[in-house]
């Protein structure tokens, strides 16, 4: 009886030390956006594994193949990056993909999606395409870029598309938040 209460306690002392240390693992695929937040992350996620697999230009076809070729090796958390570079009025397609991605991670997984700007506004359509994912599933998390640029213009470089070194620094927190709210 002794025994079984002292292992009790050893696997509580060791679940503890796990959330204190907040290691884990996190698969990246998106755009450049999710480029520019690479080295930020890793500094937010100490002890974390971040496996990034991100292409500048990459559009949400090509992020949601990636996702589908790396199934089996995704980490339990998944951060997605996409929808930049999809043409305007392709909301629907934008949604179909989404859902893809959702299968794909599966309800097991936690899938964190960043809301989109481009040209230094909000692309509400595929936003709403997001908040309506995160409404139907409760594993996935949205790192609102699109609100925390609104309020804060400052952090897009002058292309109004990519964050300056302070916006990757800011959309990394925030990321890393949605991570550990996994």
């Amino acid at each position: 009886m002794i025994a079984i209460a002292a292992a009790i306690v050893v696997a509580r002392r060791s679940d503890d030390e796990s959330a204190a240390t907040g290691t884990g693992a996190v698969t990246l695929v998106g755009d450049s956006l999710n480029v520019g937040i690479e080295p930020y992350l890793a500094k937010k996620l100490p002890g974390w594994r971040v496996d990034a697999h991100d292409r500048v230009g990459r559009a949400t076809a090509e992020g949601v193949d990636e996702l589908r070729g790396r199934r089996t090796l995704l980490a339990p958390v998944v951060v997605v990056s996409l929808g930049t570079n999809d043409a305007e009025g392709s909301e629907d397609v934008f949604r179909a993909l989404v859902d893809d991605a959702i299968a794909i991670v599966g309800p097991r997984r936690c899938l964190v999606w960043a809301t989109v700007v481009r040209d230094g506004a909000e692309r509400t359509g595929f936003d709403q395409v997001l908040r309506d994912a995160r409404a139907a599933h409760p594993n996935v998390r949205l790192v609102e870029w699109a609100s925390l640029v609104s309020g804060h213009p400052s952090l897009l470089a002058e292309d109004r598309v990519h964050g300056t070194p302070d916006g990757y620094a800011r959309r990394a927190e925030e990321t890393a938040r949605a991570i550990r709210d996994c």
